[in-house]
């Protein structure tokens, strides 16, 4: 498999996080991996075989093509046979807002039901699985922005810095940010379609995650539990369930490698074979 990453124009930076491509011949296996919640929406862009999304609960699938995906709170199954070709960009939580998507929290649009229009596949399916057709997406994104006024951006900018401080609750974080938790709230209603509350328990589960994959600390879940900030192990178990559909055991052994892609390190422009 290649996997790359890039970082966006400047004038993107407030919008999206970062480029990825993934290139990789899966033959005729049927192959399917967990995408667990990271909090952010992704704009994806399908050039090979297109692929399924399934819920793990209800069972029923969906086709995984060209669209955009919205923030999760919950799991969905990624499943693949043949020739996977994809050009994404991570979008900031309130990246739609400034590109005039929808938020579609729990919910995967195809391309043709967005704003955004199919000149948008075409424009990259030119260029193939490469560095030229991120820099085509991004000059097309970049057209489209409708920048959000500063102050708001800062606003928003600061508190997702400051997850990284694992703030105990919303009142905690709002106060670290310098506005009201209703304040907050409204914010993250309007521009990124989520509660303060959803998004730090989004974040908690992240850190988790990247703790059992990395198994860096050791002392197994109820020491990592304390460590990212949930009351107990059982309470660390209720969420990796939520988020997963499966235990942190299950996880760690099968199903995690588009979980490993993504808790990788900062390095934008990183390639993965694995």
């Amino acid at each position: 498999m290649r996997y790359e990453r890039f970082p966006p124009s400047p004038g993107l930076a407030d919008y999206v996080e970062h480029f990825w491509l993934i290139e990789a011949d899966l033959g005729g296996r049927r192959h399917e991996e967990i995408l667990v919640p990271n909090g952010r929406p992704t704009l994806l862009l399908s050039l090979g075989d297109e692929g399924w999304r399934k819920d793990p609960d209800a069972g029923s699938e969906a086709p995984n093509c060209s669209g955009l995906t919205g923030i999760a709170t919950g799991p969905v199954l990624i499943g693949q046979t043949g020739q996977v070709h994809l050009v994404a960009a991570q979008l900031s939580p309130f990246g739609p807002a400034a590109l005039g998507l929808p938020f579609a929290v729990d919910r995967h649009m195809a391309l043709d039901t967005l704003p955004i229009g199919a000149s948008l596949l075409a424009g990259v399916r030119a260029e193939g699985v490469s560095r030229a057709a991120v820099e085509r997406l991004d000059t097309m994104l970049l057209a489209r922005i409708d920048p959000i006024a500063a102050g708001i951006v800062d606003i928003l900018s600061k508190a997702y810095a400051l997850l990284g401080e694992k703030p105990a609750d919303a009142r905690t974080w709002a106060d670290r940010t310098g506005v009201s938790e209703d304040r907050l709230y409204r914010l993250f209603k309007a521009y990124i379609g989520i509660s303060p509350k959803t998004a730090l328990m989004i974040a908690r589960y992240q850190a988790l995650v990247g703790s059992v994959l990395g198994e860096e600390r050791g002392g197994g879940l109820a020491q990592l539990a304390l460590l990212e900030g949930y009351y107990d192990q059982a309470h660390a178990n209720r969420d990796f369930r939520r988020f997963t559909g499966v235990s942190p055991r299950q996880f760690r052994q099968t199903l995690n490698g588009i979980a490993r892609m993504m808790h990788d390190g900062p390095d934008l422009s990183k390639k993965a074979d694995r």
